[in-house]
């Protein structure tokens, strides 16, 4: 009886400790949902949203890989087409720029009852499948994946990533409370939209990109790094990862060296080194000063507040 007594206080306290950091906060919450298959079932996360009245569910892929967020031009047109109202809500702002994007009004999407960041959303021309009205029309209730949601919508504010009840949150500010504490926070850098924490393996630290889209990755770098390249023990292969319609197989193992995110240590850390015949990972990466990029799996369980008015990445 005192051990189930005493087990019981230890999950109280840490379901405690879990959450204390955030209950001050005034925090909307938006819930995703993992897709994926038997073998990665936490492939892409997904966020479900409605328009207005348009009686269809529109899917986001979360992906703080991508530079920003962006409807899939072709899907986007075939419902603006089907219902008109769409085109009133999200005005265009302004016409092709220079990083291939058409530049939309948020004309507001909800997401479980609360709506998103204001801001400017990018349509990218001819990019999916464009749709047939009709069978639009033959499927209303039904859902599909619409675009890619960035930070870019979030960096007037704290954007949390809550890995355990599988959710988003916004807040415009953290209250004074939440650093006086000690948590384990780092500070991080942005590159093009993109997020740039320090990650340090053996006694040298290295900057990584945070990609929320490559679940696939613990740790992702490519042939050209030969420090890293070299010092992983490989074990095995993914076949067919596709980058932009090209397929690879992406040989991967573990490092020897300890990894540690701040105070998150992780033993004999998994990395995958794509390789990357034709640079398009490794000029990114050399670009922006980062080794590679780290996904979700050394997160899992946990969660991410990212506050951009402070430029600070806190793990609890």
């Amino acid at each position: 009886m005192k051990i189930t007594a005493i087990l019981i206080s230890i999950s109280i306290i840490c379901n405690t400790v879990y959450a204390q950091p955030l209950s001050q906060e005034k925090v909307k919450w938006y819930p995703f949902v993992w897709e994926g298959d038997e073998d990665l079932p936490k492939d892409a996360m997904l966020l479900y949203s409605t328009i207005d009245t348009v009686n269809f569910t529109f899917k986001w892929q979360f992906d703080t890989g991508s530079p920003r967020t962006f409807f899939y031009g072709n899907p986007w047109r075939s419902f603006c087409n089907t219902f008109p109202l769409l085109k009133t809500l999200f005005t265009t702002v302004d016409t092709l720029k220079a990083d291939g994007y058409i530049n939309v009004k948020n004309g507001g999407i909800n997401i479980d009852g609360q709506k998103l960041p204001s801001g400017v959303i990018g349509v990218m021309p001819d990019y999916g499948n464009l749709i047939d009205k009709q069978l639009i029309l033959d499927n209303l209730g039904a859902a599909t994946t619409i675009g890619t949601m960035g930070i870019d919508l979030f960096r007037q504010g704290v954007l949390i990533i809550d890995f355990k009840d599988n959710r988003l949150g916004f807040t415009e500010r953290l209250s004074p409370g939440f650093y006086s504490a000690r948590h384990n926070t780092l500070d991080f850098m942005l590159y093009k939209n993109r997020i740039i924490i320090p990650v340090q393996l053996g006694r040298t630290t290295y900057y990584f990109f945070y990609d929320s889209g490559a679940s696939l990755f613990p740790l992702k770098t490519t042939a050209a790094f030969t420090t890293l390249a070299g010092a992983v023990h490989y074990t095995d292969t993914l076949y067919n990862i596709t980058t932009w319609g090209k397929a690879y197989n992406v040989p991967g193992g573990t490092l020897k060296q300890k990894l540690k995110i701040g105070n998150l240590r992780i033993k004999q850390p998994k990395m995958y080194v794509h390789p990357d015949p034709d640079k398009y990972h490794t000029e990114i990466f050399k670009e922006a000063e980062t080794m590679g990029l780290i996904g979700n799996a050394f997160f899992d369980n946990r969660m991410l507040v990212i506050d951009f008015t402070k430029m600070k990445f806190t793990i609890l």
